[in-house]
């Protein structure tokens, strides 16, 4: 029982060492290449979003998006990307779906 203690003190130290490290950052995602395509009324211009990455937030008033990129497009229904529609939130490149018209998506 006489060497319970200080592995205890050395496993502590190895631990608290190891949480002060700096965590690795994971690297951020490439840009998809190609363009995400928002409908969203007759007569009015699409919006579209070039090499699109992160979250970006629909148009108000949105109807129809189509994904011509080289990535899976998610799609959500709310502005922040929190809540994807399910169970058709991921779109793949060269498709195109009906959106929220206060929603989101992402690559």
């Amino acid at each position: 029982m006489r060497f319970t203690r200080p592995l205890f003190a050395v496993l502590g130290t190895c631990a608290l060492a190891t949480a002060a490290l700096p965590a690795a950052a994971a690297p951020a995602p490439a840009p998809a290449k190609g363009d995400v395509i928002v409908f969203q009324m007759e007569y009015m211009p699409v919006t579209v979003y070039e090499n699109p990455s992160g979250c970006k937030l629909l148009p108000a008033g949105s109807h129809v998006l189509i994904n011509r990129t080289d990535k899976v497009v998610t799609i959500y229904f709310d502005p922040a990307c929190k809540f994807p529609i399910i169970p058709v939130s991921q779109l793949a490149p060269g498709n195109g779906t009906h959106v929220s018209p206060i929603g989101s998506f992402s690559i």
